[in-house]
């Protein structure tokens, strides 16, 4: 008669002992005597223990059971275990044969590789969201980002050639900087610095240092707009010390001036300003930054940009207002479809602070007109947080009672009620439906 299929673990051992229900319990009395123990199992009992139709034995009848089997108690009246057949003894031979078979296997796993055209793909997608960064709203360019993120992950898995896991790396480290800057524009700015530090580990990965630069000058422009400008300018001066000539310092030189105009450094500021104008004449040679564009370039409309938003932080109006006026000539000179939206309205809201400290509030109302005309879609965080820094200069003791200034104050808290950071941060779905 075949052997039943054992209900416990407990049963799988006895089975295997090849043991009688009597012998089980005379065993089992063997045992206790051995360990002290005043307890014994009659046959009706051994088999409850066996089935697994019995509540967990007395304390002592477990110590015996748990002593005699070498496992404990809860086990063996628990469900059999899966048994495993010991591997057969290989000769030789077949040693041999399957060493060589499995050496093959891992270098065919190793010689993984994507088509050439996967990796082109992924570098224009890339490109192509760099430059939509200009014109998309963050929004809107958000899915297209992770989606493009996600891509890239899923490729760097299927391919073990150093040099295409270079190149993921490399896309990757530019979707995380663009993720950077979409998040902060959206008003997430822990997020926005989680996204440029994950872009500077790609790219010490593999040792970028136009990466590297990149992703530190916009953990940069989320630190000193989040009101650690000194932690900021830490920042900058530690990545300009190793940063590429060209775009790579021009930018790093730029945004470390904006940290610097915020804790009053005026001749810092002057330096920085003057040192970033000398590597902006010695960019457009990066073979990422000015090959890719976008986003990742910095050309002489972004300069004027950070000039005159450092001069508006310092006080100093009559210059503020030239670099702005600047900064608008030079975005109105490009096509229409490549003009930054966020970028020049950022330069309108800079020429409306330096006609506020002028004194120039009709200027200011003119100045303020586009913006306010914005849609809620393109209301960035920095936007919002230049016209914060207007509101404060608009409620000074100078413009106390000043009809003009209070019509705008008004105008200001209206736009940034329903900024993107504002409108992100309501539920989905909103309460009663």
């Amino acid at each position: 008669m075949a052997q039943q299929q054992p209900r416990t673990r407990l049963e799988q051992r006895f089975q295997n002992a090849h043991m009688s229900v009597r012998e089980f319990c005379a065993a089992f009395d063997q045992a206790a005597n051995d360990l002290g123990e005043r307890v014994s199992v009659s046959e009706s009992q051994a088999k409850r223990w066996l089935a697994g139709k019995s509540e967990l034995p007395r304390p002592a009848a477990c110590r015996v059971l748990a002593h005699w089997w070498g496992e404990p108690t809860a086990t063996l009246l628990g469900p059999p275990l899966a048994e495993v057949e010991p591997a057969p003894t290989r000769t030789e031979e077949e040693l041999i044969v399957t060493a060589g078979r499995e050496s093959v296997e891992h270098a065919l796993t190793a010689a993984s590789a994507l088509d050439p055209s996967a990796l082109e793909q992924l570098h224009a997608e890339a490109q192509r969201a760099a430059r939509a960064y200009y014109t998309t709203p963050p929004l809107a360019l958000l899915g297209d980002l992770v989606r493009l993120r996600d891509s890239v992950y899923t490729q760097l898995d299927r391919t073990n050639k150093p040099r295409q896991k270079a190149e993921l790396y490399l896309i990757a480290g530019q979707v995380c900087g663009l993720l950077s800057s979409v998040s902060w524009d959206l008003g997430h700015p822990e997020v926005a610095d989680e996204q440029a530090r994950a872009a500077h580990t790609y790219g010490s990965v593999i040792d970028h240092a136009s990466l590297l630069a990149w992703a530190r000058a916009l953990q940069v422009t989320v630190t000193f707009w989040s009101g650690r400008p000194r932690r900021a300018v830490a920042i900058a001066e530690a990545a300009l010390a190793i940063a590429p000539a060209g775009t790579a310092r021009a930018r790093l030189h730029f945004v470390h001036a904006r940290a610097l105009s915020m804790i009053g450094a005026r001749q810092e500021v002057a330096t920085a300003l003057d040192d970033a104008a000398d590597e902006l004449d010695r960019a457009g040679d990066d073979p990422f930054l000015d090959e890719v564009g976008g986003e990742l370039g910095f050309d002489r409309s972004r300069r004027a940009l950070c000039a005159g938003a450092s001069y508006v932080c310092l006080g100093d109006g009559d210059r503020a207002a030239a670099e702005a006026a600047t900064a608008l000539e030079l975005f109105a000179a490009r096509p229409p479809a490549q003009r930054w939206v966020a970028g020049e309205l950022g330069a309108q809201v800079d020429l409306a602070a330096a006609r506020t400290l002028r004194g120039d509030l009709a200027g200011t109302e003119e100045a303020l007109t586009p913006v306010f005309e914005l849609s809620p879609d393109r209301r960035t965080e920095a936007l919002s947080r230049r016209l914060a820094i207007l509101a404060h200069a608009l409620g000074s003791t100078r413009y106390r009672g000043a009809v003009e200034a209070r019509r705008l104050g008004e105008q200001i808290e209206e736009f940034t009620a329903a900024s993107l950071a504002r409108i992100t941060a309501r539920p989905a779905i909103t309460a009663g439906e």
